[in-house]
């Protein structure tokens, strides 16, 4: 625990005296026997740190901006970053939406129960077209065969549709 004046500690730090001794009053920075705990003070600073400040400072700089508030909140710079990074996503999304990759999601679930509907009508139907062809018939592979191009017509007639 290195011990000393608020002058020396400004001189340290490159900030005028009454700066460290506005800190002092606003209990900050805590004072023993009339001096500055070099550690407790760089700590108290570090976790009061304004970010608006913080991001005019250089990188060198010892003081930082703490990670959140008392409340646990968001500082000023997490929140700027998390505010960029959605605005960047959103900008891609809307790219990606323009250029004809992305769709919109309730489209193509109308579209696929469309789809869906027509397949379904269509294999419904065909018992009700071949019901009387197929009980004329006692061959098995004629049988077979005639159900084959009912089908093979029907899905052709569902592609040709899409």
């Amino acid at each position: 625990m290195a011990l000393i004046t608020q002058a020396e500690f400004s001189r340290q730090l490159g900030v005028s005296k009454p700066y460290i001794h506005k800190l002092v009053k606003k209990g900050i920075i805590r004072l023993h026997n009339g001096k500055v705990d070099t550690e407790q003070a760089l700590a108290a600073m570090k976790a009061n740190a304004d970010p608006a400040n913080v991001l005019r400072e250089d990188s060198s700089s010892e003081v930082i901006p703490a990670a959140g508030n008392a409340a646990g909140g968001v500082d000023f710079v997490t929140a700027r970053t998390m505010r960029e990074a959605f605005k960047a996503k959103l900008a891609k999304l809307e790219y990606e939406e323009k250029s004809g990759k992305l769709t919109d999601a309730a489209r193509v679930k109308n579209d696929a129960f469309k789809a869906g509907r027509i397949i379904r009508d269509e294999l419904l139907a065909i018992p009700d077209r071949l019901a009387d062809v197929l009980a004329a018939e006692d061959d098995p592979g004629t049988v077979r065969k005639v159900i084959f191009d009912e089908l093979e017509l029907v899905l052709n007639r569902i592609s040709e549709q899409g």
